[in-house]
């Protein structure tokens, strides 16, 4: 209690105390307070260790806006993606944020659940902060984000499909392909009647789903009542809603490719309600390797997504961006990887 009370009192306490204060009580100029707090390695050891301590005695709280009145940017960058709620998402945050502890810089996110009317005014806000970069984490359209990204004053990175339209700052996968492959996968292994379950709304999703019709097709196999989608958000729940349904339409149905692991551990419950045999009657491969994928009973074949790697090379791109340095690749594939386990033959 009385920690929380101190606590209390410091923030009070600091919505006070100017920068010209911490100066005049460390002995220095406003400006190298300034300097230390952006770029702490320009000071010495002790002199940083000092200002530090006497920013948290005194409880000072930089004025971003007025950072960004004095200079270029805020400091902040920010991530606009359109799935922070989702488990698949966490690896492409620790990625950024791993990327840029040691710097100056912090993030900022903003989620737009996969509405491409918000992508623009959530990217308009974003800017009028004078932030010192920008990555876009998954935009649904570019239509009316690319007026707004080639007018921008600070450098903006993207997490994409690779077939939308940033030609540069741009890391991400072909989706079309990780439908695709998943799909003769599964064909390989003996599996016919193969179905496709997902939410199928936002691009990733609905490139996945061309990519599984393609192989289908390919294999003279595709029948449209094998794919069902719902426009909720991914879950058990909703993959077992799902995979119900999809036997009522089609009994015989002897695979499912799931576009996220959530979903897949839907079908794999609902299989076990019903007494299906899983890989022998059915089939399953997730999407994303989320950890419980490797635990379950039987294991999930899915597909990994590097999401770490993709998080932290797009945080480096832009970093070098910022700092005008050569951003090495200006469109970067990361790929994917299919990992077989108990869930199919």
């Amino acid at each position: 209690m009385r920690a929380a009370v101190e606590r209390g009192r410091k923030a009070r306490r600091g919505a006070h105390v100017k920068l010209s204060d911490v100066a005049k009580k460390v002995g220095v100029s406003p400006i190298t307070i300034s300097r230390a707090l952006r770029n702490p390695e320009i000071v010495s050891e002790d002199l940083r260790q000092t200002i530090l301590r006497t920013v948290d005695e005194m409880g000072y709280i930089p004025n971003l806006a007025a950072r960004a009145l004095a200079g270029r940017h805020n400091g902040i960058i920010g991530v606009i993606t359109p799935a922070l709620h989702q488990h698949g998402f966490a690896g492409l945050m620790i990625g950024i944020e791993d990327c840029l502890r040691a710097t100056e810089f912090r993030v900022q996110y903003s989620n737009t659940l996969h509405h491409a009317d918000g992508e623009a005014g959530e990217l308009k806000s974003v800017l009028t902060q004078k932030p010192a970069g920008v990555i876009i984490a998954g935009a649904e359209s570019y239509r009316d984000l690319l007026p707004l990204i080639e007018n921008a004053t600070c450098p903006i990175a993207h997490i994409t499909d690779l077939s939308q339209e940033p030609a540069r700052l741009v890391v991400g996968l072909d989706h079309h392909a990780a439908g695709a492959e998943p799909t003769r996968f599964l064909l390989s292994r003996g599996y016919e009647r193969i179905g496709f379950i997902g939410r199928g709304t936002d691009i990733r999703s609905r490139r996945r789903k061309e990519g599984y019709e393609a192989a289908m097709g390919e294999a003279g196999r595709f029948d449209p009542d094998l794919a069902i989608g719902g426009n909720e958000g991914s879950s058990t729940g909703l993959g077992r809603e799902l995979f119900a349904r999809l036997l009522q339409r089609v009994p015989d149905i002897d695979a499912v490719f799931a576009q996220s692991d959530d979903l897949a551990l839907g079908v794999l419950i609902e299989c076990a309600v019903r007494g299906i045999r899983v890989p022998e009657d059915v089939g399953i491969c997730g999407f994303n390797d989320l950890e419980f994928s490797a635990f379950t009973q039987p294991t999930l074949t899915t597909v990994q997504i590097a999401r770490y790697d993709i998080g932290h090379r797009v945080a480096d791109m832009l970093l070098r961006a910022i700092r005008d340095e050569p951003p090495g690749e200006g469109k970067v594939d990361c790929g994917f990887s299919i990992i077989p386990r108990g869930s199919t033959r």
